[in-house]
């Protein structure tokens, strides 16, 4: 028998490895045993080489799987290095084979009873209720008819087009909350009612008078800026008029040119009446039709 065995080996002949130690596939009994790459927090700690040579864990701890024991089993994802389980609000069915959430990030991957949410815990769209209590119902739809005609029904003129009905949908929205999400709207038709032909007809005028209002208001607008613009244009228009006004010189000086006829005249001169042109002074004709004047001193009184 052998004591002391060395290389983590135990055993009379020291063949075999000591519990949390492998010997590689193929490596002869004098080398040495490894220790085994399992967590003692997710396995036993002991292992095994497989039928293909490849090492297993023996025995995984829950919640873990895998070959070496380093994988969430299904319904449990992976959080800080911790296998926690998949929250999905009571929502899933866990019997599937599919994962019941993803293994990263924990959204839920097959939600049930008509939710939907990364938790499961929102009502499906068309569906209203409280999905945490697993309620989450398709609204009943009513039809909602008026009081009964106990006349006899009329038959419709020929000249007239019969009457047709029309359906007014009332839409319903209600908004509910879970953990401090807030729920979407989920909107339904709820109910829808059958109106006469004179209901019709009101509904038309409704929606001719609409238009019309809307109509007026935009001529009203675009009246409205137009004597904006033309009121604008005048205080311009007439800021200029006073600008050039204020500006205009005080006197100007305007020159023509001068059409003077000298023969005109030179003609008129033997018919002209000389006797006042000196003021009682005698003036000298000559004889050739020329007007001659005395001497200077003649031209002023004494």
């Amino acid at each position: 028998v052998c004591l002391d065995c060395e290389g983590n080996t135990q055993g009379s002949n020291c063949e075999e490895c000591k519990p949390g130690f492998y010997r590689r596939p193929g490596s002869t009994l004098d080398h040495a045993c490894a220790p085994c790459p399992c967590s003692n927090s997710t396995s036993t700690g002991t292992c095994r080489t497989g039928g293909s040579g490849s090492l297993v864990c023996e025995q995984c701890r829950p919640p873990y799987s895998g070959p070496l024991c380093d994988q969430c089993s299904a319904g449990f994802y992976r959080e800080s290095g911790v296998c926690v389980p998949c929250d999905c609000s009571g929502n899933a069915d866990p019997r599937g084979l599919d994962p019941l959430c993803h293994p990263d990030t924990g959204s839920c991957l097959r939600c049930i009873n008509n939710t939907t949410g990364p938790r499961c815990q929102l009502c499906a769209p068309g569906f209203i209720g409280d999905a945490l209590t697993h309620n989450c119902t398709r609204p009943a739809t009513r039809l909602l008819s008026g009081p009964a005609d106990p006349s006899p029904p009329k038959a419709p003129a020929p000249s007239r087009s019969s009457p047709t009905s029309s359906f007014t949908s009332v839409t319903l929205t209600y908004i509910t909350t879970s953990r401090g999400f807030p729920e979407p709207n989920s909107t339904q038709a709820v109910l829808s009612s059958l109106s006469s032909p004179t209901d019709n007809t009101t509904s038309a005028l409704t929606e001719v008078s609409w238009t019309q209002f809307n109509i007026i208001i935009l001529a009203v607008i675009i009246l409205v800026v137009l004597l904006l613009l033309g009121f604008v244009g005048g205080v311009y228009t007439y800021r200029e008029y006073q600008n050039r006004k204020l500006n205009a010189p005080f006197w100007t000086i305007e020159l023509k040119e001068d059409n003077i006829s000298f023969s005109s005249y030179h003609d008129s001169i033997p018919n002209a009446d000389v006797s006042g042109l000196l003021e009682d002074e005698a003036s000298e004709v000559v004889p050739n039709g020329q007007l001659a004047l005395t001497t200077q001193g003649n031209c002023y009184k004494a």
